[in-house]
């Protein structure tokens, strides 16, 4: 498989564990040391990234859907950077509804298993 597909494995796995709140199998697509940045807050590692998600995610009932578009992915060797368009929906209503639209800038590393995410950088549009 390429790399270029490998790494969108990734990003969508990403998506799909969050929404589900699989957050332990979430983890495994950071590096150890991996960082994910929202606003001006950085987490760093495993055990903050567990907490930070465990604690904004929200229960099942409460979440939503990622849906990642628009994605650049360039390899360097074992180092890649990767740009993609997002936008999450949330249940109103019972309806899904536009909730924050923005763009992920993430740096990603090659590991035996594929490629995992050494850094999540989220920039809302707002």
């Amino acid at each position: 498989m390429l790399d270029e597909e490998l790494i969108d494995r990734t990003l969508t796995s990403y998506c799909h564990r969050c929404d589900d709140g699989e957050f332990d199998a979430l983890l495994e697509l950071f590096t150890p040391d991996g960082e994910f940045v929202l606003r001006g807050r950085t987490v760093r590692g495993h055990d903050e990234l567990g907490t930070y998600f465990e604690e904004t995610q929200g229960p099942l009932e409460r979440r939503g859907r990622h849906l990642t578009v628009n994605r650049e992915i360039e390899v360097d060797a074992d180092r890649a950077t990767a740009v993609s368009d997002f936008l999450f929906l949330r249940r109103v209503n019972g309806q899904p509804v536009p909730a924050v639209v923005g763009r992920y800038h993430d740096i990603l590393v090659r590991v035996d298993s594929g490629w995992l995410l050494a850094r999540r950088e989220v920039r809302v549009w707002e």
